[in-house]
């Protein structure tokens, strides 16, 4: 008799929540778009794009120049790793900066 009861309690929230949650979906989903939250996020992505395009690039240019003049101070074994660093931190940065570009084209189709 307790199980039963216990089984109904369970079947008519677990009822109710999907049946609220069913509901504001429907009832949020329009205002979406204009919200302040989406909105923020739009201006915050926008913001932090254009400065990645300034910093990036100035940041992996002054770690290359650092690179290639511990490099020319290095031993012949060291100047292999050297290379690695500097053709690593060439790929990261332009990496970086594409990655700043997609989100800066995937935020213009959302407009």
């Amino acid at each position: 008799m307790f199980k039963k009861i216990i089984n109904f309690i369970r079947v008519t929230l677990s009822s109710s929540l999907l049946i609220f949650f069913v509901f504001l979906n429907k009832i949020y989903a329009s205002n979406i778009a204009s919200s302040q939250l989406a909105t923020g996020l739009d201006k915050l992505l926008k913001d932090l794009t254009s400065w990645a395009y300034k910093v990036i690039p100035t940041i992996g240019t002054v770690l290359v120049i650092y690179f290639f003049i511990r490099r020319g101070s290095a031993d012949e074994m060291d100047i292999k790793k050297w290379d690695n660093r500097i053709k690593t931190c060439v790929i990261s940065s332009v990496g970086a900066v594409l990655g700043a570009v997609i989100i800066d084209l995937a935020i213009g189709y959302f407009q």
